[in-house]
């Protein structure tokens, strides 16, 4: 019972937040009240969440040497040694091939995609993650693919505004993360660089291309909403109301960022502080709002 406890610790379960954003097309195509769209959504968040999770465990495999030098990693099961990496490949191995065979009876296009994730993910773990900037648009790539999956499984037309505001926000959160890494790091006497990366990066460096990343993602989402394509598709030319919500979520992000050192790991953020939790549900309320008016 005790594997089966830590490994499924290994699989971080609080990660899983990240794709909600497989609920994306359904929810903004107009299809979240009708049941076959939900169901088929659920499905790919569940089967989804377990891949990842399988690539968590395989990514602590390799990096356990590392995370041991991690003030806060090193309390993992794999990297304290509570969950031997031998075992946890095992068991990883035959949860993931289950998934991918259940992913294939599913969606054939989910698959494809499921299967590019998991590719770029062992590239990654291997060495992308060691490349400057590169490291940093893999993760963002990633978001990218899990809306994909969400149009793939419902078989809904993604507007290219909405990929490219998607891909532009999650690069912002990764470099919220790096930074917050590095200054974690910078702030321990005697720390040792646990990402390789980090040796590239510098806190200026980092802070010019957050306030980069911030402008352009406010941007695209604009761009997105005023979309003569998209206020067709949804008969509404008022989705510029949303853009406060967007505004507020991204300085607020940035506050707990800067302010209170916050931003590590971004699914802390929508479980623990309540004002961003509540202004996203917002946002999505008044879309939701605006668009079956």
């Amino acid at each position: 019972m005790a594997i089966l406890k830590y490994f499924l610790i290994s699989l971080r379960p609080k990660q899983w937040v990240k794709n909600v954003f497989i609920f994306a097309p359904m929810i903004f195509s107009l299809h979240m009240f009708q049941t076959g769209y939900i169901w088929r959504s659920l499905l790919a968040f569940i089967l989804f969440s377990l891949a990842t999770g399988s690539m968590y465990v395989f990514n602590d495999i390799l990096d356990r040497g590392k995370d041991r030098l991690h003030p806060v990693k090193k309390e993992r099961p794999i990297a304290a040694g509570r969950l031997e990496a031998r075992v946890a490949l095992l068991l990883a191995a035959a949860l993931l091939g289950v998934v991918l065979l259940l992913i294939l009876r599913f969606n054939r296009e989910f698959f494809l995609i499921a299967v590019f994730y998991i590719g770029l993910n062992v590239l990654y773990s291997l060495f992308l993650k060691s490349v400057v900037i590169i490291d940093i648009m893999v993760i963002a790539m990633g978001f990218v693919l899990r809306v994909m999956i969400g149009g793939a499984v419902n078989a809904i037309f993604l507007f290219p505004w909405i990929l490219i505001s998607t891909f532009l926000l999650a690069i912002f959160l990764a470099l919220i993360k790096r930074r917050q890494e590095l200054l974690k790091l910078q702030g321990q006497q005697g720390g040792t660089l646990t990402r390789k990366t980090l040796q590239s990066y510098t806190l200026p460096l980092l802070d010019q291309m957050i306030s980069i990343a911030t402008a352009t993602t406010l941007i695209s989402y604009i761009m997105y909403v005023l979309s003569p394509d998209v206020q067709q598709k949804f008969h509404t030319g008022r989705l510029y109301y949303t853009v406060p919500f967007v505004i507020f979520g991204i300085f607020r992000y940035l506050f707990l960022a800067y302010s209170r050192g916050e931003g590590e790991s971004p699914s802390d953020i929508i479980y623990s502080d309540p004002p961003f939790t509540l202004n996203l549900i917002l946002w999505v309320s008044v879309f939701i709002l605006l668009v079956t008016r």
